[in-house]
């Protein structure tokens, strides 16, 4: 242990003293001559938070991979940025969707039904955006055909789901279509043995807007053609499906078609619809483009106009599994961390995961750590605290651990029975955490909620919340339950927890993956009333050190630099130097 705490303060003094001495002689960044060790804490620099000014007069563009209808963390942090920049700023966002989806209509709708949509923002697709002089045309025959009617013409219930209408010949689905409050979203095209061949997709007016070709199978082959207003071809994507569960297609080129509907150019990815796209957005005003995904970066990457300059944010962890190497960075994050990162200014979310990418690829003028923001709205007014309520909020899928959280509760009833805990999210592991409560016995105690639309009045009821990730960028969910004077026990993941949690303050952090530490600190909390009042009132600290001025004053000033050189109090204090 000596040994081990001698070399870590050696490794400390190295660092600290190697980039004070290259911030003195002006020198660039350079690669660190050591690789950290796996276990080896990084120390870590402070960015001061800058004087509050008026932004430049810009358009703030994010680009996403795509929106899902409940939308988690990420997508409500990016609303939560658009927000915070129009209140304090008066700053238009776009948020462009790369990829398309039937169901970005319905998630625009929640995003309005949760009040996290304001005028000012608007969310728009690549297909949408992509210029399109053409008129409207009618909508398609089929989508004016009612569900009810169609048993008439040879459409049946059975085969399919409560929303489905199935068609048959000789025995054999030729056809099924999918509708969603009486209105037509897909018709499937099926091959001899129920292969699809063909899917046409349909807008909320009824006008076929997309046809693809070519079934779901892993490494099968499909082409997606979007279709302009008028019905023409307007581009058409080829690209192989992967091969492995949760895997990314491999884009093998698309072809722009021109208004008439005839082939104009082929690219070799994607690029110049989603360019094309951009520039529509943009419409030659001074912007600054947000990219929020590591699948976009090398598409963003060849994206040059002038008034135009792009940033990017790093939301998850860019360590490889297991984590614990701070040399091994994940490959999609690789090119964001070096050469993009070299060209343009990177986002982190906590000052520990840039302090552990520079300690692995060496300090970078360019990387900025600009942490998410409370919410402004406050504590929620009218809610009685439970002292005797857990809650958990989050997508119910792998990375989360969720089943850690039931686990450790199993442990928490024998000591307090009263105890009960709520968890709020859906996801592709609903049914099986339903199944482990019911295995542990927990019916009674344990409940998954679903999803909310109310998260303020959720954390005002709770008396902690759990977080049992994997991993994270910087959990929103712990910002917004401190906020509402919830405590939190979390894992020590990279990155967020430890940023946010203070020891004994707001919360505790346990061992990742350890369940009865997890439930050792959920007692703790519990059984003491007192303990829970005090982290209660230290809950005011993450309302202080996240709030709403610092965040649009780190955003404001970035934008000043990217956009029009320093900032307005950087000309100031340059000039009083003279």
């Amino acid at each position: 242990m000596v040994d081990r705490l001698s070399r870590i303060a050696r490794r400390a003094r190295r660092v600290v003293g190697s980039t004070l001495a290259r911030r003195a002689q002006g020198k660039t960044p350079s690669a660190p001559t050591t690789e950290p060790e796996p276990d080896e804490v990084v120390p870590v620099r402070h960015d001061p938070v800058p004087e509050l000014v008026p932004p430049p007069d810009v358009l703030h563009v994010v680009v996403v991979e795509g929106v899902p209808v409940d939308y988690g963390g990420r997508t409500a942090s990016i609303l939560a940025r658009c927000r915070s920049l129009a209140e304090a700023g008066g700053i238009e966002s776009v948020i462009l969707v790369r990829n398309h989806s039937p169901q970005l209509s319905r998630a625009v709708a929640n995003m309005e039904r949760r009040g996290h949509l304001l005028p000012g923002v608007r969310v728009v697709s690549v297909t949408d955006a992509f210029p399109d002089p053409t008129l409207e045309g009618p909508p398609d025959p089929r989508a004016l055909e009612a569900p009810e009617d169609l048993g008439d013409r040879g459409w049946s219930t059975v085969g399919g789901g409560r929303d489905d209408r199935c068609r048959y010949e000789e025995g054999r689905l030729v056809a099924r279509r999918r509708y969603s409050g009486g209105r037509l979203q897909h018709e499937d095209t099926l091959g001899p043995v129920g292969e699809r061949l063909r899917r046409d997709e349909f807008a909320p007016d009824g006008r076929l807007v997309r046809t693809i070709f070519g079934d779901d199978v892993p490494g099968g082959r499909q082409q997606h053609v979007a279709l302009r207003r008028d019905g023409r071809p307007m581009f058409a994507r080829v690209f192989e499906r992967p091969r492995v569960a949760k895997g990314r297609p491999t884009e093998l080129g698309t072809t722009v078609f021109d208004e008439q509907g005839e082939p104009s150019s082929s690219h070799a990815g994607f690029d110049e619809v989603v360019h094309r796209a951009l520039d529509a957005v943009i419409g030659g005003r001074r912007a600054v483009v947000v990219v929020e995904a590591r699948a976009l970066d090398r598409e963003m990457a060849g994206y040059d106009r002038p008034g135009v300059a792009t940033c990017y944010v790093v939301h998850s962890s860019h360590l490889a599994a297991p984590g614990d190497d701070l040399g091994a960075v994940r490959p999609n994050f690789r090119p964001v961390l070096t050469e993009l990162g070299r060209r343009s200014p990177v986002v982190f979310l906590t000052e520990r995961q840039r302090a552990e990418v520079e300690a692995a690829l060496g300090e970078n003028p360019q990387f900025r750590v600009i942490p998410h923001a409370g919410p402004e709205s406050g504590q929620h007014p009218a809610v009685e605290r439970d002292p005797d309520l857990v809650v958990m909020v989050g997508r119910l899928a792998d990375v989360k651990r969720t089943s850690h959280g039931i686990k450790a509760f199993a442990r928490v009833l024998k000591e307090r029975p009263g105890a009960r805990l709520e968890i709020y999210g859906e996801g592709p592991n609903r049914a099986g955490l339903a199944a482990l409560v019911t295995r542990l016995g927990l019916q009674d105690s344990v409940q998954l909620k679903g999803f909310t639309t109310d998260p303020d009045a959720v954390f005002a009821r709770a008396s902690l919340c759990l977080l049992t990730s994997r991993y994270e960028g910087a959990p929103m969910v712990l910002v917004e339950a401190m906020t509402q004077g919830c405590p939190a026990v979390a894992y020590d993941i990279r990155y967020g927890p430890s940023d946010m949690i203070e020891e004994g303050v707001n919360g505790f952090v346990v061992p990742p993956g350890d369940v009865k530490a997890l439930a050792a600190a959920t007692l703790r909390v519990l059984q003491d009333d007192q303990l829970a009042a005090r982290l209660r009132e230290g809950c005011a600290v993450v309302r202080q050190r996240f709030g709403q001025e610092a965040f649009v004053a780190r955003w404001f000033d970035l934008f000043h630099e990217m956009s029009d050189g320093p900032s307005p109090t950087e000309e100031k204090t340059s000039d009083e130097s003279a």
